[in-house]
């Protein structure tokens, strides 16, 4: 008989290694607290709207690039209905909105970077330059010519490799201050550089588009797939301890005192709950103890989300505004920057001649929201619903009146991703990409335990959704060696 391996989670990671390890012949079982997979890949219905929290891009949606033989594999681009997702590709990036009230576009077509950047600050043509050449380079190639392709991604991987330098030092290289305004504007002073630049570089080649129907739609044909294939996904199944004999794990209890026995366990949950909650700190090596007690983390997210009665197609799809009136939250901070999608490329978000809006708030102040949810709901109903009424005023600004044409209006906070997901401290992509945590990888199994390891965002800093995916290809293939088998990753047997 096959092993039977048990995966907790069934976000992106998650759902990848049970699909990796079905067709390598092992009896899979994913266990998932939330009734839907996808994890923080995310979306939810609220009066017709499809309300979408994860993907704005995506790497590999373009055939002939790294990741996208993984999302086919995984048959992440295939509807339930057997038609293949749409993938939207921008014309432009984002804009971003300066201080002194000038836009910046960030066009997919690089050259305009340069033009733009090159009509903003003159003085630093040499930098600029170098940044656009830069970009150019760490686009990489859609050749199917293996020199021309190994040539390229050794010269991709050292372009990244420059840019994993902190913000704030590269934007000093400027003189201009609206440029050195510009590279801060969504991206933390310590973070690298690569946080913008590697979805900026994708574009040309739109390798990196967005897949109609949304997050969730995503995650739900991964999930299909394993069903078909005879994998089990049982959801409201929430993880309480992991079991262990002998130091070895042998299966799990869940919330409600249910077990559930296996040969091995991976655990694609939170990477904190899993090793100080499930495991009771039991098994915590010194590299895990170093990232959660000195790694920084990505933020938690407010997010206000409005379903607007009419069409919005002549605005840009994504911008980060600049506010003059900043807006003051209950947890102690006051954001100056709204961040905003409309998402008018989507129909399957809205109903027809309408909308999905929503704007994003990036916050670090988790514990103060999850406190005022727990200990004053009426509080916290009120300043979500304050907090709507605020974001409103500023689109009237972007949109003109929308007096009679809102139909919808949602606020998701990070008391709502701590309640969804049990990411720690709400974060939406584990451990910041900084120049520190990206130069390192936290190891997927711990010392003294066997039969066990961890996958996901939070042993692979600086996140997102196709490090996750193949983090749930690697570590089936890792157990196929230990087994011995040789890995396959179609269905039918074939490498």
């Amino acid at each position: 008989m096959s092993k039977h391996i048990i995966v907790i989670g069934a976000g992106i990671a998650g759902l990848s290694a049970a699909s990796y390890l079905l067709r390598n012949g092992y009896q899979v079982t994913v266990l998932e607290k939330h009734m839907e997979p996808g994890g923080l890949c995310t979306s939810w219905k609220r009066k017709g709207y499809t309300i979408d929290y994860c993907i704005h891009w995506m790497m590999g949606t373009r055939e002939g690039t790294e990741f996208h033989p993984l999302w086919q594999d995984l048959g992440a681009f295939t509807n339930a209905d057997g038609s293949p997702v749409p993938i939207v590709n921008f014309d432009t990036f984002t804009t971003l909105e300066l201080s002194t009230g000038e836009s910046v576009c960030l066009s997919s077509n690089l050259e305009n970077v340069r033009d733009t950047f090159l009509a903003l600050a003159p003085e630093d043509e040499k930098e600029i330059l170098k940044f656009y050449k830069t970009l150019k380079t760490m686009a990489g190639t859609t050749s199917t010519n293996p020199l021309v392709k190994k040539i390229s991604g050794f010269r991709q991987l050292m372009a990244l490799m420059s840019h994993l330098l902190p913000m704030q030092e590269y934007a000093n290289r400027f003189e201009s201050p609206k440029l050195r305004e510009l590279f801060l504007t969504e991206i933390p002073s310590d973070w690298s550089l690569v946080s913008l630049t590697m979805g900026l570089a994708q574009q040309p080649l739109k390798s990196a588009g967005y897949p109609v129907g949304g997050s969730l739609n995503i995650a739900r044909n991964i999930a299909r797939l394993i069903e078909e294939k005879g994998g089990v996904i049982r959801y409201k199944s929430d993880v309480h301890t992991i079991m262990v004999s002998d130091d070895k794990a042998i299966g799990v209890t869940l919330s409600d005192g249910t077990t559930v026995s296996a040969d091995y366990v991976v655990s694609a949950a939170d990477g904190y709950a899993t090793l100080y909650s499930m495991l009771d700190g039991a098994y915590v090596s010194e590299p895990y103890k170093k990232a959660f007690g000195e790694y920084p983390v990505f933020p938690s997210t407010v997010m206000a989300a409005f379903g607007i009665h009419k069409d919005l197609s002549s605005f840009t799809h994504a911008s980060s505004l600049y506010l003059k009136d900043p807006i003051a939250f209950a947890d102690g901070t006051t954001q100056d920057r709204l961040n905003l999608n409309i998402y008018h490329y989507d129909p399957t978000l809205a109903p027809k001649g309408c909308t999905l809006v929503t704007v994003l708030f990036n916050t670090w102040e988790t514990e103060a929201w999850v406190t005022l949810a727990q200990e004053h709901p009426a509080k916290y109903k009120a300043e979500k619903q304050r907090i709507a009424d605020e974001v409103l005023k500023r689109l009237e600004q972007v949109f003109g009146s929308l007096e009679g044409l809102v139909d919808m209006v949602d606020v998701s906070t990070p008391n709502s991703v701590v309640h969804y997901t049990s990411n720690w401290k709400g974060s939406f992509e584990g451990f910041a990409p900084t120049k520190t945590t990206l130069s390192k990888r936290l190891p997927k199994k711990l010392p003294g335990l066997a039969n066990f390891a961890m996958i996901g965002q939070w042993t692979t800093p600086g996140g997102g959704l196709p490090t996750a995916a193949k983090d749930g290809h690697d570590i089936a293939k890792m157990l196929c060696k230990e087994d011995g088998k040789p890995f396959r990753t179609s269905w039918d047997g074939q490498r």
